[in-house]
């Protein structure tokens, strides 16, 4: 397999994240030299694994807090490239334009996308999107976000303006509050909400933009090659093509279900996302299901993002509390917003504000 030659990167010289694009560029010099990479957040380091034959290898803690690393092939990145390419029904190269942390693999396949199909990559910071001279990072590409980069670009006119010259946004990693997606519908963006995880090297649904446009609601159908079903607990289980595997058994790829701690629903082919069977938080015997508490708050119009996550109390065992974004949120407010909308043990007895919540893997919150 070809690596990309010095024709490829000098079509992301017009980048301006240019400590993304020198990572990128160090992950393909230590493949040329026949080592594994292990994607470290600040540099890609050489790395060595049971099997010989060049991997990456991305740590995700996904939601639970559990640290984990998951070994990808570049043969399996390539099936993962292939659902995609199969769903746009294109033949010619796709330019990209990432704006995620690179050595997350939701920010990398951006770079798989354009190696694989012959195009190109830009990196930028989202930030830069909202600047009226930057208006040709988005002309023609594809770009990934999470519901709160959107959220920040929707604010900015010249933020819209420049989205709207994508070819494609596909949107992901964190729910998508209605208010959001309505703001996002009457942009006129193309917008395609997605799920996936680090274990597939990203998306495994999709839902079309023009369902979207008509306000369909959920995470879409399976992609080709995809299949999805429920065990026992609702939770989500896949099969697909390129499916990653754990560095500690790395001789195979896991044939078998990846069963995920995501609770679904499924009606008519469409599947919904609707909450993570390992964030539930046990308080005074009640359970709360993170996962709706912030959906709830994502619904107070000045509320950008959130975290509901737990403290161990000595009364309760867990004690429900709450981190939004920006620290302008008038938390006096939102609690009685809270008040009125959910039960009393659902309501987080703490409150904390800040200006960011850091995006981690798989376009979680840090804990």
């Amino acid at each position: 397999m070809k690596l990309p030659d010095q024709e490829f990167w000098g079509k992301s010289a017009n980048s301006s994240d240019l400590d993304s694009l020198h990572y990128a560029q160090n992950v393909f010099s230590i493949l040329e030299e026949g080592s594994s990479v292990q994607m470290k957040a600040q540099v890609p380091l050489p790395t060595s694994l049971p099997e010989n034959f060049p991997s990456l290898l991305f740590s995700t803690s996904g939601t639970s807090g559990s640290p984990k690393q998951c070994l990808h092939t570049l043969a399996g990145l390539e099936k993962a490239f292939n659902r995609l390419k199969t769903f746009l029904n294109v033949q010619r190269p796709i330019d990209t334009l990432n704006c995620l942390p690179i050595h997350h693999v939701g920010g990398w396949m951006q770079v798989m996308r354009a190696w694989f199909s012959g195009g190109s990559v830009l990196f930028a910071d989202y930030k830069d999107l909202a600047h009226p001279g930057n208006t040709d990072l988005c002309a023609g590409r594809y770009l990934s976000l999470v519901p709160t980069q959107l959220y920040e670009l929707l604010k900015s006119r010249d933020g819209i303006t420049n989205l709207h010259r994508c070819k494609g946004i596909f949107v992901g990693g964190a729910h998508l509050s209605s208010e959001l997606a309505q703001k996002a519908r009457d942009a006129k963006l193309p917008i395609y909400i997605c799920y996936g995880m680090t274990e597939t090297a990203g998306m495994v649904t999709i839902l079309e933009r023009k369902d979207f446009t008509k306000g369909v609601t959920g995470v879409g159908q399976p992609m080709q090659g995809v299949s999805i079903r429920l065990d026992e607990d609702n939770r989500i289980c896949l099969k697909c093509p390129g499916l990653g595997f754990s560095a500690k058994n790395s001789s195979s790829a896991n044939q078998d279900w990846f069963v995920t701690s995501d609770v679904g629903n499924e009606d008519n082919g469409y599947w919904e996302v609707i909450h993570r069977m390992d964030r539930v938080i046990n308080t005074g015997g009640e359970k709360v299901i993170p996962d709706s508490v912030e959906k709830k708050i994502l619904e107070f119009p000045s509320v950008k993002s959130c975290l509901v996550s737990s403290f161990n109390d000595k009364k309760w065992g867990q004690r429900v509390v709450a981190y939004i974004t920006p620290d302008s949120v008038d938390k006096k407010k939102l609690q009685e917003f809270l008040e009125s909308s959910l039960r009393s043990y659902e309501i987080p007895k703490e409150i904390f504000t800040a200006e960011n919540l850091e995006i981690t893997e798989g376009a979680g919150w840090k804990r």
